[in-house]
């Protein structure tokens, strides 16, 4: 029963590897990459975009399975995720439903009565969405960039941020293009250095993608300022431009628009 559907395996155990894939195979699906590091699935996602991601929670390197999927839904990406692990930590099993809207959690050892249940479930609603043509465009690329989050490092695609404010000594603020926020440890240097020219910081202590600009102006209000004021996309907040760099703000600008 071929279905045309795209299967990516996260699993750090080669032999539930090899068994995912033959149940997948069993189904009709296409695994197009089977990897157990999750930092070398992110650095891969581009270019594999699978409609349907079978993640284990426990993974090889710094990420595990649920950080995994966390970076990619702040990102925007909108794949089906079933859970794979043989975790019984409640916490995990809540998130994965929860938090990462996964469509269904398979505990390990995993047979294939469950696991086409799975999968069943999972094209529906593929098949559901597709026929409502909601399925929101995925971004062309990503530009990945780690911050420091409480005690991991977390990888959010540069498309997803809209501006970053420092907020302290400590700590920055990332605010994201779905609303969310998160706290964030790492300096605006170092976020600045992993980014492209689309990120640009036009004051002291924030920084803005260029994407999400919708225009600037000079302030009003005060006779005696030199400074101009964004205004982005998805935000009411406005952030401060410096005169001195207003030139080179709007000639990036126009590179972008």
């Amino acid at each position: 029963m071929k279905h045309g559907f795209t299967v990516a395996i996260v699993e750090d155990n080669y032999w539930v590897g090899q068994l995912l894939e033959n149940y997948c195979q069993q189904c009709g699906l296409q695994v197009i990459s089977i990897v157990s590091d999750g930092e070398q699935f992110l650095r891969d996602y581009d270019k594999l975009q699978p409609d349907i991601l079978l993640m284990d929670i426990g993974l090889e390197g710094k990420l595990d399975g649920i950080s995994v999927v966390q970076a990619l839904r702040l990102s925007g990406y909108q794949m089906k995720v079933i859970m794979v692990s043989g975790t019984t930590n409640t916490e995990h099993i809540l998130t994965a439903f929860h938090e990462l809207d996964s469509v269904y959690f398979l505990s390990k050892p995993v047979m294939l009565p469950k696991f086409q249940a799975a999968i069943r479930k999972t094209i529906a609603e593929i098949q559901l969405e597709r026929s409502r043509n909601s399925q929101e465009p995925q971004p062309a690329s990503a530009t990945w960039i780690t911050v420091k989050n409480q005690k991991s490092q977390l990888p959010i695609s540069e498309d997803a941020i809209l501006f970053v404010e420092k907020e302290d000594k400590r700590l920055s603020r990332i605010h994201l293009v779905n609303g969310a926020q998160m706290e964030s440890s790492s300096n605006l240097s170092d976020i600045l250095a992993q980014s492209t020219p689309h990120m640009f910081s036009p004051f002291k202590g924030y920084l803005v993608n260029l994407r999400h600009v919708v225009s600037f102006v000079k302030e009003s209000g005060f006779p005696t300022s030199r400074r101009f004021i964004i205004h982005l996309r998805h935000t009411t907040v406005k952030i401060p431009l410096s005169r001195d760099l207003q030139k080179e703000f709007a000639k990036l600008l126009q590179e972008v628009k």
